[in-house]
Formats: C-alpha cells, sequence, structure tokens
C-alpha cells in the first residue's frame, strides 16, 4: 500500500488520506493547537471541505504524539523532570446528532490511516436481539432486559459471557456490530459497553453525553477526555432541551397508579425478589409515601392561577424557574411536600417500583414509564440551586387543550385522561432551560481536556460562545475549499415573471398569486439547470399546502415538464425508496427535483453528491414557529437579558438554517452549483449568510437569473415566449444567423457521425476499410463466449460482442487514474457507458443512437462542463482523454474523436482541442 501523505503540524506529524488543501490544514491546526494546550475549541469550516475527516486525523494524529511524549518519558529523566511523565492520553469521544450521521464518521475513519480501538454506543433499541425484549422500548424494555438476563432466559447475554472477547467491534457501525455478534450470539448491548471501558475512541450521539442520567449509564468517565462535537449548529438546542422536563397532570396519575399496581403485586407476594434486603411491609410503606409525594404535586399544579395570554390565547401561568421548588414545597391536602433530601429514596424507590412491575405480571405494559418521568423532574429540579433556576430556567403552567381535529392519545395502559371532578382541563408542567451553558459547565465539571464544537454553519462566532457559557480560546471561520466567485452562482428574487412579490410569509404563502408565480419561477430554475434540484422550503406545513395548490391547478405537472418532481416523505424506509427512484431520474436527460423541508432528514442528514444537487432553491425563511409557546418564552427569557436580543435569536435560528441547506450544494473542491433565494425578506437578511456565500448572492430579474445560470451551467440561452410569463424578445439579425449557422453545424455533425459510424459497422462486415481494394479475410464470428486468460498484457476477456475489444491490462490502470480525477459519481457514469460500449451489438436496433450516446456522455465524463482543474490535474485530464480510444475498438475511434470535438466546441470551458485529441 502506498503511504499517505503526512503533515507536520506545530510538530505534532499528521497522516491524511489525500493532498490537503490549505483550509484543510489551517482546520488541523487550530485542532492540534486546542489539544496540546488542553483548550476548548470553536470551529466553523464551510460544507464540503472535509471537516470530519480533518477532525479525525488531527485529534488522532496528536494522540498519537501524545502517547508517544508518555512512552518516551518513562525512560528519560530529563522528560519526568519536566512533568511530561504525568502526561494524560486522552480518549476521544466522538458525537454527532444520530447514528446515520456517526456512520457516515466510521466511513470516513476507515479510509485513514489511523485504527484506534473505537466502539459505537447505542441504546438496547438498537442493539437488542432478543425476539421478546426488542418488540419494547424505554423503560419497559430495560426492566425486561434485566429480567430474561437475571433468570438466565437471554443465549445473548450468556454468549457474551462465555466467549464474548472473541467478537470485535473497532471500526464498525452500528449494523456491523449487530451483525458480527449476531452470529457468535454474542449481546451487542454488553459487548459495547465492556469495550467502551478501554476504547481509545467513543463515537456516540450528542445526547448520550450531554444527558446526566443517559452518561452515568454508560458508567464511563469523562476525566481527561477530548469531547467532539460535530454538527454542532444543534449542539444548542440539544444542550437546552436535556436539562428540561414537561409534564401532564396526567402522566402524575400514570405514575400513581404504577405505584398502585407495584403495591398490588408486592401484596400477593410476586416479585418479592427484587425486595432485596427490604421487607415487604416497608417498601410497601415507602410506596404510600411517594404517592402522597405526587398527590402533592398534583394539587400544587391545579391550584396555580392562571391567566389568558394576548399572544397566544391559552390560558397559562409564567413564571422564574426556582418556582419549582415552590411547587414541590407544597404539601397539599392530600400529601406531603418533597425536597432534596427526599431525592435520595424516591429515586431509588421508583427504579424497585419499575422492576416490580416488569417481573411481577406480563400484561403490565408501561413498566415504570410514568414514574421515569417523575424522576426526571426531580432529578433536573434539584440539581441547581433556586439562584441558577432563576437564571437559566423558565417554568410554565398551561392547560393542555387539544387543538381542533386532534386525535386524543392514549395516555397510559389504564386510560387515565387526568380529568378532575370539578372540571378543570388537565395542566401541564414545563421547567424549560433557555441557555445550553447548562450543560456545558455540567461537562467541564468532569475535567475534561479540551471540547471542541464543528460546523459548517457556527457563525455568528462571538454570540454562539457567549452562548456556551464556557471559554473557547480556539476560534477558527475557515474559507472553503471552492473558489465561490468560479463555482457558486447565487441568486436573490423577491419577484416572479409576472412582477408578484415572492414573500413567503403566513400572510401571502396562500394567495393564489403567490402559489402561481412561485410555480412559474420554479419551472424557468428547473430549466436553466442540469440535473438535480433541491427545492427547500422553510417547513414541513408550506411544503405540503404548496405541492397540493400546484396539484390542484396543474402548475405541478407544468413544471415535471422540466424535472420529474419527487417529495420527501415522512418515515426513513419511505425516504430511501424515494432516494432510490429520484437517483434513477438523474441517470435520464433532465434530472429531477426534490422538494424537502429545511432541518429535515434530507437538508440535514442527506450527502447529496455532485450532479445530485446542482442547485437549491430556496423558498421562505425557516424561522421557529412563531406562536410556539416554547419559541415565545425563550424570546422572552433573551429579552430580559438585554433588549432586543430575543429578536436577534429568532433571526439567527432562521439564517442558521438556511445555511446549512444551502451547503448541500457544494461537496467537494471541484463540485459546482448554484444557490436561489425565492423570497423578497432576504433582502434584509443577506448579512446572515455564511462568508463564502454572501459575496455571490445577488438581487436579480428572474429573467436574468435564468439566462446568467444557463450561462454559468455552460447551456444554450433560451429566449422564451409571451405565454410562460415573459415577454417576447425579438431575435437580432445577428442572433439568427448565429442561430442559423449553429443548425447547420449540428447538421453537418450529424452527418459526420452517422458516417463514421456506417465506416465502423463497414470495416466489421467486409473486413476492410471503405475505399480499399481486396477484402481482408473476415474473423469467424464466435458461438459462444470466449475466455481468453491474462497473459502477455491481456486482461481476461468476455467476448459477448464483436464490438468489444480484447481489454489491456492498461485499462486497470487507466480505470484507476481516472477515479483519482473524477468525483465518485461522474466516474460510477463513466463506467456505465463503458460497459455499453463494450457490449453493444452492432447489429442490434438502435445500435447507432446507443454508441453514440454512450460515447458523448464518456466524453462529457471527461470533458465536463465546469471544470477547475489546478495545472497539474488538467495535464492529467489531458493524458486520460488522449489515451481513452485504447479502451474502444479501432472502429469506433474516429467516432469518438468526432464526439470529443462536438463536446469541446459546445463548452464553455475554452478547452484546447489539440491537447485532448492526439495527432
Amino acid at each position: 500500500t502506498t503511504a499517505m501523505p503526512s503533515y507536520n503540524i506545530d510538530g505534532v506529524l499528521v497522516e491524511f488520506p489525500y493532498e490537503a488543501y490549505d483550509c484543510q490544514l489551517e482546520y488541523m491546526r487550530a485542532v492540534v493547537r486546542s489539544l496540546e494546550n488542553g483548550e476548548n475549541a470553536l470551529l466553523e469550516s464551510p460544507t464540503g471541505t472535509g471537516k470530519t475527516l480533518c477532525i479525525l486525523c488531527a485529534s488522532l494524529g496528536w494522540r498519537r504524539h501524545r502517547q508517544q511524549v508518555v512512552e518516551a518519558a518513562k525512560t528519560s529523566w530529563e522528560a519526568q523532570a519536566e512533568g511530561k511523565g504525568a502526561l494524560q492520553v486522552p480518549r476521544i469521544f466522538y458525537s454527532s446528532r444520530t447514528h446515520t450521521q456517526l456512520k457516515q464518521v466510521m466511513k470516513e475513519l476507515k479510509a485513514t490511516s489511523y485504527k484506534p480501538f473505537s466502539v459505537m454506543l447505542g441504546s438496547r433499541q438498537h442493539f437488542c436481539l432478543h425476539s421478546s425484549v426488542q418488540r419494547h422500548s424505554g423503560a419497559r424494555q430495560n426492566a425486561m432486559c434485566r429480567r430474561v438476563v437475571d433468570e438466565h432466559r437471554c443465549p445473548f447475554y450468556t454468549g457474551f459471557r462465555k466467549c464474548g472477547s472473541k467478537v470485535s467491534t473497532a471500526l464498525r457501525d452500528i449494523e456491523e456490530i449487530v451483525e458480527s455478534c449476531r452470529e457468535a450470539t454474542v449481546c451487542p448491548y454488553f459487548k459495547v459497553r465492556e469495550d467502551a471501558k478501554e476504547a481509545d475512541l467513543l463515537m456516540l450521539p450528542y445526547d448520550y453525553l450531554i444527558s446526566p442520567q443517559t452518561r452515568e449509564s454508560l458508567q464511563v468517565s469523562l476525566k481527561h477526555s477530548i469531547l467532539i462535537f460535530d454538527e454542532g449548529h444543534n449542539i444548542e438546542r440539544s444542550c437546552e432541551e436535556n436539562a428540561s422536563f414537561e409534564i401532564t397532570q396526567a402522566d402524575i396519575a400514570g405514575a400513581i397508579g404504577e405505584l398502585e399496581d407495584a403495591f398490588d403485586l408486592v401484596e400477593q407476594g410476586e416479585a418479592i425478589e427484587v425486595l432485596k434486603d427490604t421487607k415487604c411491609d416497608v417498601f410497601l410503606k415507602h410506596l404510600n409515601l411517594v404517592k402522597k409525594h405526587l398527590f402533592a404535586l398534583e394539587d400544587a399544579i391545579s391550584a396555580e392561577t392562571l391567566v389568558q395570554d394576548a399572544a397566544t390565547g391559552r390560558n397559562l401561568r409564567k413564571a422564574n424557574g426556582s418556582h419549582i421548588l415552590s411547587l414541590l414545597a407544597q404539601p397539599g391536602a392530600r400529601g406531603i411536600a418533597t425536597e432534596k433530601e427526599d431525592l435520595k429514596h424516591i429515586t431509588q424507590l421508583i427504579r424497585r417500583a419499575a422492576e416490580v412491575l416488569t417481573r411481577g405480571q406480563e400484561t403490565l405494559t408501561s413498566g415504570g414509564q410514568y414514574l421515569e418521568k417523575i424522576q426526571q423532574l426531580l432529578l433536573i429540579a434539584f440539581q441547581h440551586g433556586k439562584e441558577e433556576l432563576d437564571k437559566n430556567y423558565q417554568l410554565l403552567i398551561y392547560e393542555d387543550v387539544e387543538k381542533k381535529g386532534q386525535k386524543r392519545k392514549a395516555v397510559d395502559f389504564f386510560t387515565v385522561d387526568g380529568t378532575r371532578e370539578d372540571g378543570q382541563h388537565p395542566r401541564r408542567l414545563c421547567l424549560w432551560c433557555f441557555s445550553c451553558s447548562v450543560a456545558m459547565n455540567d461537562l467541564q465539571k468532569h475535567e475534561v481536556h479540551s471540547v471542541i464544537i464543528t460546523s459548517g454553519t457556527l457563525s455568528p462566532m462571538n454570540s454562539t460562545a457567549e452562548a456556551f457559557g464556557v471559554p473557547f480560546p480556539v476560534v477558527l471561520e475557515n474559507r472553503h475549499v471552492i473558489d465561490p466567485s468560479r463555482q457558486l452562482f447565487g441568486a436573490l428574487l423577491s419577484q416572479g415573471p409576472n412582477e408578484v412579490s415572492l414573500d413567503a410569509a403566513f400572510s401571502h404563502r396562500s394567495d393564489v398569486g403567490y402559489i402561481k408565480e412561485l410555480g412559474t419561477t420554479v419551472k424557468r430554475l428547473a430549466g436553466s439547470v442540469p440535473d438535480g434540484l433541491l427545492l427547500a422550503f422553510s417547513s414541513y406545513s408550506m411544503k405540503d399546502s404548496v405541492l397540493e395548490a400546484w396539484r390542484q391547478q396543474g402548475i405541478l405537472q407544468d413544471i415535471s415538464t422540466e424535472k420529474p418532481v419527487f417529495e420527501e416523505p415522512k418515515g426513513n424506509h419511505e425516504t430511501k425508496q424515494m432516494m432510490e427512484k429520484y437517483n434513477g431520474a438523474l441517470s435520464g436527460s433532465s434530472g429531477a427535483i426534490l422538494a424537502a423541508v429545511c432541518r429535515g432528514k434530507l437538508c440535514e442528514g442527506i450527502d447529496f453528491t455532485d450532479k445530485q444537487c446542482r442547485m437549491v432553491v430556496m423558498v421562505g425563511i425557516p424561522y421557529p414557529a412563531k406562536n410556539d409557546l416554547r419559541v415565545i418564552l425563550k424570546q422572552d427569557f433573551l429579552n430580559l437579558q438585554a433588549q432586543g436580543q430575543g429578536q436577534c435569536w429568532y433571526h439567527r435560528e432562521a439564517m442558521r438554517a438556511v445555511n446549512q441547506t444551502l451547503g448541500r450544494v457544494i461537496r467537494h473542491r471541484k463540485d459546482y452549483g448554484a444557490v436561489i433565494l425565492c423570497d423578497a425578506r432576504f433582502s434584509r437578511s443577506l448579512s446572515g449568510l455564511s462568508s463564502w456565500l454572501r459575496p455571490q448572492v445577488r438581487p436579480r430579474t428572474l429573467e436574468a437569473a435564468v439566462q446568467d445560470c444557463r450561462r454559468f451551467f455552460g447551456r444554450p440561452i433560451l429566449l422564451r415566449e409571451a405565454d410562460q410569463g415573459v415577454t417576447p424578445v425579438t431575435t437580432p439579425p445577428s442572433t439568427a444567423t448565429a442561430t442559423a449557422t449553429a443548425t447547420a453545424t449540428a447538421t453537418a455533425s450529424a452527418g459526420r457521425k452517422k458516417e463514421a459510424l456506417e465506416r465502423a459497422k463497414e470495416i466489421w462486415r467486409t473486413g476492410r476499410t471503405p475505399g480499399d481494394g481486396a477484402a481482408k479475410p473476415r474473423r469467424a464470428k464466435p458461438a459462444t463466449p470466449q475466455v481468453t486468460t491474462a497473459k502477455s498484457g491481456q486482461l481476461e476477456s468476455h467476448m459477448k460482442s464483436p464490438f468489444q475489444p480484447v481489454r489491456p491490462v492498461k485499462e486497470a490502470e487507466w480505470l484507476q487514474s481516472a477515479a483519482t480525477l473524477l468525483p465518485q459519481m461522474v466516474m460510477m457514469e463513466l463506467k456505465k457507458h463503458l460497459e455499453v460500449l463494450w457490449s453493444a451489438d452492432v447489429d442490434g436496433d438502435g445500435t447507432s443512437t446507443k454508441l453514440e450516446e454512450a460515447l458523448r456522455e464518456c466524453a462529457l465524463c471527461l470533458l465536463p462542463a465546469m471544470n477547475f482543474d489546478n495545472s497539474q490535474e488538467a495535464r492529467r485530464r489531458e493524458l486520460l482523454t488522449q489515451s481513452f480510444p485504447t479502451l474502444l475498438p479501432k472502429s469506433l475511434r474516429n467516432l469518438w474523436r468526432q464526439e470529443v470535438i462536438e463536446v469541446i466546441e459546445a463548452s464553455a470551458m475554452k478547452y484546447n482541442i489539440a491537447a485532448f485529441i492526439p495527432s
């Protein structure tokens, strides 16, 4: 194997799978500086710059360097005198938002030279193989697992105890770990937790790190560890959600019901083995005490006076965060007050009660899910003092009234609905954290080595760093790996073709005029771009309403004449099927449109490569839901700290989602594409765009945007008629002459190609070149495929067609060289068309068209409409194109030459014909 490039970054040797670009070296330098000094880092680098690969290589390279320093210090008095012997070799916790994203991280890791002892963590829901236990989730599943393990009824746990060490979890994602454990009859859940104690690299969703309860269940110390949060634009929200809770009076009633069920089971003598040293009567007495705590909380919530809120029309009560302690401290008529000193006893009892429910009666399905909510409430409420609760939290109590048309959910297994005898509506208690500093400060208390947060959309960096509430000495706003002035086209459209405002504000988005104008605009844009177009809506409701209106008015069918439209579904399985159909449509000449939603699976979690996304059209601005209670309270909370901060946050959240979506258009250095903002309100928000996007996005009319976009992609400039919403333009004489010339040229070219193809057929059928004298003896067409063993410069060749050449050994070398230059999807296209050329039947119907199309597509793969080669890459492209004919039968080489000339003449790149066609 060829050694990977290595770089000395501030004294640390970092190996990288490819030649690193300047911006990648800058990023890795920031990572190394952060780790060497034991400091936190906030790193922004645009999507497509290889952040994941950079941070993996830099952190693992630094860790290897630290390991070498510590090992050397063991035998050096001088190093020990400098304190190097006391240095720690930190473990790395690599977190991202979902396991799907972590699967991609694992794929990137496998491409590096680093092979650390790694493990990917997950819950029982991801790993459980037991046929009965895997059907459940949450508290029920956990309790069921403990039960079958204790009763020796899980063959996978037994296998783990006997031969778990024979299975490796290193360098494997969730699916691979499950499959290897299934084959060995080993429990993957317990296996990864065992390996996590010794692993050098742990991969996990961020919630596993942020949530104190989940973190403790892992039983893995964070001391002296490196915590990496990838896709860090979501971390603020995750931190706040994990430090918050919501509970309804129906939940409290459900928890009381679970305590009563546990009481009955123990009283009947069932599941008493769970009690261990505790006497039954003592346990029953404690259950009744906990019930009284819950009765008191329920009464305290009901006693609160609610007032109607003008903004939402709801009856509610807002209060500072510390008010939760006042609610818990009220004994009420039926119960007893709950103080911090009660926390330990109550949580222990809740765990025991959940186990009793699981073991005692198979028909009970809750497994303590409501008691688990009570436990979370108490842990969060008593984790902080009064002052900290007021500083970071807001409390809200409101009537949990169902919206019109909303179906009532089954509250629990015995259908408690929370309705009171006095007719009061059921209420919901919320303690919402509005500062991610709570979770980040909690992590810092564990004496971590460094916290690194990275994303393509963290700006504005100052306010982001302040929100986290911990110091970030290392801050990087990285430039893009591409040259945006050459590889990115941008436009802001405030009006459509009929000068109707493109304003997707809630008050306008249902207007017939807006719906029609947006549809016409999308159709025009779809015709100006090749391949895939990502049509990103600001919300699911907007996507659904606009597409439905387009269907009813026939606009969707009209758009589909340019490109077929695919819609983002809700489920994961449906998404996979839809993406397969979308990718299939991209192989056609027109491309396809993918209608998706900001912050959805496709705009956040899918990696669109090359032709999958040549243009992003942003419809509307994805502001957080204006009437959402949490959004309202968050803005109020921030405005209390500083007037106007609430609106700044509201706007910043929207622009982050916009930047994340627009970033889908560029995924690597040679990628290119266009971004179009279809909303007049963006004219006041351009400053919020990422720094690499901002200079390219300029206000334009639709007509100017379409024509400029066609020029950018090297497409012919089309003049539209008035029935498509564009004023007719009279073609000037010079343009008419040019059009006539182009038509004549195209006709002549078609004649030359037909002549070349007939020439190729004649060579095969007669064994002589047209115009030659005597015919050469014709080689007999084999009746069955022949196999030639790879000898003296030939590979094994299955002769299916007389046009298939005996492939030279250099073919593999050519393909390997092409793969290092061409993007992955282009390489796949090239191979597909080569197979057509190698297997075509010259005498079959439609052969002329098939061969002509295949040769043309191969030429387009090697000589793309957009090309950003440096001088070295340009030379390699010339050599690949010059040597391509050696992969073809001699009879097709003149036709290939003609196709190359035609592609070069039509290209906007001004390729030099002489450089690509050998004389």
